[in-house]
């Protein structure tokens, strides 16, 4: 018979423990996931990449407009 199909046999003041194993280590998930959630929320670096997005739009903007005058001449 193969073992992953073996049941086994938990007592009931296990389960109390296990219980509590799993809601403890989904709990310091969730908290860790928060925390991070919160450090991506307080990085610059969003704001930085989109301030750099629109510098370089900018610039993109401004060479073409020089492009386009230097062009009929």
């Amino acid at each position: 018979m193969n073992s992953q199909y073996v049941r086994h046999e938990v007592f009931a003041s296990e389960t109390g423990e296990l219980k509590d194993f799993w809601e403890k280590t989904i709990e310091k998930q969730t908290q860790h996931f928060e925390a991070e959630k919160d450090r991506k929320q307080r990085s610059a670096l969003a704001r930085l990449r989109s301030e750099w997005t629109e510098r370089l739009e900018k610039r993109l903007k401004m060479l073409k407009e020089q492009e386009n005058e230097e062009a009929p001449n």
